[in-house]
């Protein structure tokens, strides 16, 4: 009896109408007018919901926020009216796709949301990050339609062939600013000491009494490399590369937590955030698909996860990583495929399946892992034709006499790579073995054309005989 509940579970789940994304977005914006995907935890975490809430209390009117990843569906603003619809409630409708503004609308509320858009969209550069993009949204609202509309058309005249500055810098730059701040700490000051040797040499041999004291030159030296410090700590001050605020550790897991919980209770699991891949006939095929495989000699389960996988996501956007933590909260042996529904992709991961791993990492064919331009509504990037092609191919895959498992995945970044190093770190310290070597070049240099001048002056002034 258990085995027979057990494989109809999956059948009883692929009947069940499958919720739509605006069915299922209404719902979390019923539950809290600000809905921040679990996708993005490394570029905008679910904390910072009551950041965005305070600034939408702002607009005056009842202001719902979707916060959703990358390309959330073929019209932006078809959607924000499907989850309008499906809510009941007018007010003004804000979508964002990964760090994007992609679309505002009102009903039943008067607000410019389109010169909104626009003023966000223009006068912020690219890393300015959502949170500030939204209030730059919000004041231009506030701002009323006539000085919106002006705005918007100045900001468009302003900014339409070139970009704003960045307001972030990379490590790159940190660790250029690091190096020239080591070469002007140690180049400078060495210089300095240098210069005021040698012309104390040359006077002295000309006879000339000291007229500076010797603590003169080491403590100018000195201030000046205190100078040279602390005007590089106070122009180069950044410390962040984004705007990112640092995920916590249940921000990090909790899209693994809520797709192992999905397959536990179904085999295929879509993602509901984003538009359906997947129509009726195609889920029911591969339902059945599944089963058959489990059933056959040397086959086992197969969990499907159509979800997309951002670079901002838990994994870092790496497929076999996000699979491997999947495997592991859901706690059995399997394969694992991840279908991004949003570039079409197709990974396919062996974790314990009597299966020949280099058949299934060399032999998938390109047609199965990363299609073709070839698509149609019904069925975005052929996934449903893809994935039918995929159980094929599982079906006559070698078995093998043992268990086989996927190599153990590099891990993710670091959930704070937004936090630059420190200035005086990295390159620093060659840029003070630079400095030295410039400062001691330089002084050759200047060494060097003084004795040629002053032989020059002598040969041209000859002294009387």
């Amino acid at each position: 009896m258990t085995a027979v509940f057990a494989t109809a579970t999956p059948a009883r789940a692929a009947e069940r109408p499958p919720v739509t994304q605006a069915a299922y977005l209404a719902d979390r914006l019923r539950e809290n007018p600000v809905h921040i995907t679990d996708q993005l935890p490394r570029e905008i975490p679910r904390s910072t919901a009551p950041d965005f809430a305070r600034l939408a209390k702002r607009t005056g009117v009842p202001t719902y926020v979707l916060i959703l990843p990358m390309h959330s569906g073929p019209d932006a603003k078809r959607l924000l009216g499907e989850v309008h619809d499906r809510l009941g409630r007018d007010g003004l409708y804000v979508l964002f796709e990964g760090t994007d503004l992609a679309e505002a609308a009102a009903y039943g509320v008067r607000a410019p949301t389109d010169a909104a858009v626009t003023v966000a969209l223009y006068e912020l550069p690219y890393d300015a990050g959502p949170l500030r993009r939204f209030e730059r949204f919000i004041d231009v609202i506030a701002q009323g339609g006539e000085k919106a509309t002006a705005r918007a058309e100045a900001a468009r005249d302003k900014y339409q062939d070139r970009e704003p500055a960045d307001m972030y810098i990379g490590p790159s730059d940190r660790r250029n600013q690091s190096l020239l701040t080591g070469t002007l700490l140690s180049g400078v000051p060495l210089l300095i000491m240098l210069l005021a040797g040698y012309v104390g040499r040359r006077r002295r041999r000309s006879g000339a009494e000291r007229r500076v004291p010797r603590w003169v030159v080491p403590g100018v030296a000195a201030l000046t490399a205190t100078a040279i410090a602390v005007t590089a700590s106070v122009v180069f001050d950044e410390t962040k590369s984004s705007a990112a605020k640092p995920p916590t550790p249940a921000e990090l897991v909790a899209r693994v937590e809520r797709v192992a919980a999905g397959l536990k209770q179904d085999p295929v699991y879509a993602d509901p955030e984003s538009p359906r891949v997947l129509d009726s006939p195609r889920l029911n095929r591969l339902h059945d698909r599944i089963r058959d495989f489990r059933r056959s000699d040397g086959g086992g389960p197969v969990y499907v996860s159509l979800v997309p996988q951002p670079f901002e996501s838990e994994a870092a956007g790496d497929s076999g990583l996000f699979a491997a933590a999947v495997h592991a909260k859901v706690g059995e042996d399997g394969i694992y495929v991840v279908a991004d529904p949003d570039d079409g992709t197709i990974d396919v991961f062996n974790h314990g399946l009597r299966l020949d791993s280099n058949h299934l990492s060399f032999g998938l064919p390109d047609s199965v892992t990363v299609g073709d331009s070839s698509g149609d509504e019904a069925d975005p990037h052929l996934l449903g034709k893809r994935l039918d092609t995929l159980m094929t191919f599982l079906d006559k895959t070698p078995r093998t006499d043992r268990p086989q498992f996927e190599p153990a995945p590099a891990d993710a970044p670091e959930a704070d790579e937004n936090t630059l190093p420190p200035l005086f770190a990295t390159d620093f310290w060659p840029g003070l073995f630079t400095g030295a070597v410039l400062a001691l070049l330089l002084w050759g240099v200047v060494a060097g054309l003084t004795r040629a001048f002053g032989r020059l002056l002598r040969w041209r002034s000859p002294a009387p005989e």
